[in-house]
């Protein structure tokens, strides 16, 4: 009995334990859906605890006094979740700041904790859904060290990118840029932009933003050497969309529609403002009065006449799925957009197609296709006084486009920008392909060959057509470019782990040529303006024709080892060969070596809770540059004209040979420190660098007795040195509320060193070469610094504007020998904030960048505050003058003789670039999964709303339509000027994604 009574307590003892205990199951993903598999799920305080399986699902015994769920997985931050009342647990997962897993370098991927590499990565979760038509915009104020200025508001207007500064002078300036493994060529493609060497069209307006998976900034020496001629100025790497095997198949719509404003429009004189004005001035010097009073009555507001409003309008669709040996991804795009300027309109096309599937266990082939095209309506944009803002600016405000039947009628010198833009023809069309088939073959256990063949097919047509207004005439240019690219890269992979133990060898060869034709032809006087075509002119003005081929040999190794997961080693080397140089120097070395310490895998770090993870690098190589001429090293000889001898065709020298000409090389030292400390929430990734330029590709003037100008040689040398910061942290995150900040800095220091004895000399004995007529490369100083005259403003008590000489005195004579330096167009730090705040189906995303210490040089001024001159309308800045003794004024008393000469070229133009823009604020919702209801069909809805340029905080005292400005493109010499460049756009878009 007492046996049986025994038994029966520890039953019961048994079922109340068992009944004081609970199961929870539960499914762990990502914040894509992606399960996590391995993920830790812990009850806290206990060591109770599972790991979740292939599916990403666990399943937990607890007590009943059980408070709070612990879950932690490798790369995302630890999340904490209360126990209620329910038994069942969906979590999602944020990564944290360290992110495990690959990255995109050259020719291959590294996992981000073992990389020596100085290296950025923008991953689509930072840009998605952002109604941009260029994938450079997705760079602007993401990445340490990297500086990117929109050159215009034009449509498709390219962007200057500087990596780290620029690297060079004459040779060019921007990136390589890399797509899925096709370098492509960025030349300028258009005849239409308005200033010699500007800006030019955006090489990446064909790539479709929303194809983008990442993109990979590399910016230190072991990054780049292995690009070897063409990675002086840094090499940006895309990586496009990709399907995933045995991934079920989705669908993905995107849409969204907007409309676009000018950030800024000069304010401008009426027909009033502007009679009572140049009357006054007439009468206080004394010249002769003109008569307005036919015309007082007439006004036409010019600029609001040439400005609209813009419309965006945009439809993206894509299918990515995979079965077990095959992955695929396609997509197409379509957007029309119009430019919130008259005239300035665009059309494109974008279709992808990648895919890849494996054969057998030996072999897996693939392709990276994309086809594009876009139709634009052109306008002329810098140092273009027939671009429709700069003629409404400049035309007189009581000038009247039409007479009283309607009728478009002749303005004048400053044409009739209405009448041009109704009647001309200015059209612009791209097709391009940019595409790779590749396959891969399995030699050996850890051993894989790759073969890839790619091709960049870029043409475009361009036909313009002028008419004149009352009289036949008119006329017409065609102009038809190609430049079509071939590439070959074969590579042999080799990575071994035992032990302590892990190596990768990396080898390969790779070929690349590109021809380029161009074929122009112009024509004037048509005995019809309804004739658009040449065929019709009565004149040929301009038949010609171009071509010009280049080749690029290269070989390449890189060299890992890494011992412990602890201590890092890698070499890089790279031998390439150009057709741009002399045959003795046709082949250039370039290599680097770096190595990284885990701090944090030692076991002093283990007892602490406070790093995750550190790690120390350093870096050391070179890299080079060939963005010359195709022919500069040859003797040239041309025909024509100029080449003809007693009425006989012959030929002519046309340039010195100077076979000599090698590689532009830049050696680069750089030291990083990367941490992720307080439980994965915050990172910080510092970067010290110094950049070294020496044997500079530049044209060096000869004497005048060789009977040539200059030659393309290798003189001088420059320094950049700098410091990238990037700093991020996730402020919250709850199951149902997350919010991260993050925030990044280039601080930049240029110098250029020296310059050939050739070079000339400015008043204080410093070698320089001239960018423009404000700005020069000096040696001691940067290579984009104003030489100007210094304004000293209006003198207070006798209403004269004063300048100062070059003693600093100040002085009522104007002269072009008082210049001095006065600031460089390179900031002195850039960079970026973004934060993104999520609540349960609600998130805000918000980006910032900035520019600091830099001027800019606002060219137009000097037209619309032109006092003198009664043939262009002027600013309403000019209405502040000065009258009486104590006025501060900003315009001198017009009876000073000083008012004759206000606008000279001075500091009065030149202003300060600093800037901080909110470039982009989006706010979205996803609809609820139970709100879809029970259905098969739609897997996700989303709807959005995004601002860009909403506001802009600049220098007090800035006049101009913009702050960002660059009318000179990617010229390294000139940069930071503008003349009547088109201000930024401020856009707003709503837009639906739909997955099914």
């Amino acid at each position: 009995m007492k046996k049986l009574l025994l038994l029966s307590f520890f039953l019961m003892l048994g079922s109340l334990a068992a009944f004081a205990q609970r199961s929870l199951t539960g499914n762990v993903t990502d914040e894509k859906g992606e399960p996590l598999i391995g993920a830790n799920v812990v009850v806290k305080g206990t060591t109770t605890g599972t790991l979740t399986d292939v599916d990403g699902n666990f399943r937990l015994t607890v007590s009943e006094d059980a408070k709070v769920l612990i879950f932690t997985f490798t790369g995302f931050t630890t999340q904490e979740v209360e126990i209620g009342a329910s038994n069942v647990y969906s979590v999602s997962m944020a990564e944290g700041v360290l992110l495990e897993g690959a990255i995109v370098v050259g020719y291959a991927e590294q996992e981000k904790r073992f990389t020596t590499q100085a290296v950025s990565t923008i991953s689509s979760d930072k840009f998605k859904d952002w109604p941009v038509m260029s994938p450079q915009q997705l760079l602007q104020g993401q990445a340490a060290g990297v500086q990117m200025v929109n050159s215009s508001g034009l449509l498709g207007a390219n962007s200057v990118i500087r990596i780290r500064g620029a690297a060079s002078l004459s040779a060019g300036g921007n990136p390589l840029i890399v797509v899925d493994g096709v370098p492509l060529n960025d030349q300028n493609m258009s005849q239409t932009q308005g200033a010699p060497a500007g800006a030019g069209l955006n090489p990446l307006m064909n790539i479709n933003p929303n194809d983008i998976e990442s993109m990979t900034v590399l910016k230190d020496a072991a990054a780049v050497s292995i690009y070897g001629s063409r990675g002086a100025n840094g090499v940006i790497l895309i990586t496009t969309k990709k399907g995933k095997k045995g991934e079920k198949t989705s669908i993905n719509l995107d849409m969204f529609t907007g409309f676009s404003n000018p950030t800024n429009l000069e304010q401008m004189m009426n027909t009033e403002q502007f009679t009572d004005f140049v009357n006054d001035f007439q009468r206080a010097q004394g010249t002769e009065v003109t008569d307005y009073s036919s015309v007082r009555g007439d006004y036409f507001d010019w600029p609001t006449n040439v400005v609209r409003t813009g419309r965006q309008n945009s439809a993206n669709l894509s299918i990515r799925g995979g079965s077990e040996k095959t992955s695929f991804f396609v997509a197409g795009n379509f957007m029309r957009e119009s430019g919130f300027t008259i005239g300035n309109e665009a059309d494109s096309y974008n279709g992808r197609f990648n895919f890849e599937h494996e054969a057998n266990r030996f072999v897996t082939v693939g392709a990276n296709i994309n086809v594009s095209s876009i139709d634009m309506n052109r306008i002329g944009v810098e140092n273009n006084t027939a671009a429709p803002l700069t003629s409404s600016y400049l035309q007189l405000p009581f000038v009247l486009p039409r007479d009283d039947n309607g009728a478009f009628v002749n303005t004048g010198f400053i044409q009739n920008v209405l009448a041009r833009e109704e009647l001309n023809i200015n059209g612009y069309n791209t097709r391009r392909f940019v595409g790779n088939v590749y396959a891969t073959f399995n030699l050996a256990p850890g051993l894989t060959f790759k073969t890839d063949w790619g091709a960049d097919q870029f043409g475009t047509s361009e036909k313009s057509r002028t008419v004149n207004l009352f009289t036949p005439g008119g006329s017409a240019y065609r102009d038809l470019r190609t430049d079509n690219k071939w590439m070959s890269t074969n590579t042999l992979n080799y990575t071994f782990e035992k032990g302590d133990h892990a190596f990768n060898a990396l080898g390969g060869y790779a070929y690349e040529t590109s021809r380029f034709e161009q074929v122009f032809i112009a024509g004037a006087g048509f005995a019809s303006d309804g004739l658009p075509n040449i065929s019709s002119a009565a004149t040929p003005t301009s038949t010609d024709e171009i071509g010009s081929e280049w080749a690029l040999e290269s070989q390449f190794v890189r060299l890992n080892y890494r011992l412990k997961n602890k201590y890092l080693f890698e070499l890089n080397g790279r031998r390439d060969g150009s057709s741009r140089f002399g045959a003795d120097n046709r082949y250039g070395l370039f290599g680097a070596a770096s190595l990284g310490w885990i701090l944090s895998e030692e076991a002093f770090m283990k007892n602490q809770n406070f790093f995750n993870f550190m790690k120390f690098t350093a870096s050391v190589g070179t890299a080079g540059n060939d963005r010359i001429g195709n022919f500069t090293s040859l003797a040239l000889y041309g025909g024509g004209a100029d080449a003809d001898y007693l009425g006989l065709a012959g030929l002519r020298p046309t340039q010195v040979p100077f076979p000599a000409l090698r590689w532009e090389e830049s050696r680069q030292v750089d030291l990083g420190l990367s941490m992720i400390f307080l439980d994965n929430r915050m990172s910080l990734d510092v970067n010290v660098y110094d950049k070294f330029t020496y044997n500079m590709l530049l044209s060096n003037p000869l004497p005048f007795t060789t009977g040539f100008a200059s030659r393309q040689e290798n003189v001088g040398e420059m320094s950049n040195r700098g410091i990238d910061i990037d700093f991020n942290v996730n402020v919250i995150n709850k199951s149902d509320m997350s919010w991260s900040i993050g925030f990044n800095a280039g601080f930049l220091r240029n110098e250029l060193l020296n310059l050939p004895e050739s070079a000339a000399l400015d008043p204080f004995d410093n070698p320089f070469i001239p960018g423009s007529a404000a700005q020069r490369a000096v040696a001691g100083r940067t290579i984009n610094e104003f030489f100007m005259v210094r304004a000293n403003g209006v003198n207070s008590q006798t209403g004269d504007f004063e300048w100062l000489d070059v003693d600093g005195n100040a002085t009522t004579t104007y002269s072009a020998n008082d210049r001095v330096y006065v600031g460089s167009a390179i900031p002195k730090f850039v960079g970026g904030i973004n934060t993104n705040f999520n609540y349960k189906n609600i998130d805000v995303n918000a980006l910032f960048n900035f520019t600091y210490g830099n001027m800019v040089l606002i060219d137009g001024l000097r037209f619309t505050e032109n006092i003198l001159s009664p043939g262009f309308n002027k600013s309403t800045a000019l209405l502040d003058q000065w009258t009486e003794v104590g006025d501060e004024a900003f315009v001198p008393n017009l009876a000073s003789p000083t008012a004759r000469f206000f606008n000279q070229p001075s500091t009065l133009q030149l202003q300060d670039g600093s800037f901080i823009r909110l470039r982009n604020l989006s706010i979205g919702y996803t609809v609820p999964q139970r709100a879809l209801g029970n259905q098969d069909v739609i897997r996700s809805a989303r709807i959005y709303a995004m601002g860009q340029n909403l506001f802009l905080i600049k220098a007090k005292d800035f006049r101009g339509p913009d702050p960002e400005v660059s009318a000179n493109g990617t010229n390294n010499l000139v940069q930071g000027e503008s003349f009547f460049a088109l201000p930024q756009a401020r856009v707003f878009t709503v837009g639906v994604n739909f997955g099914f």
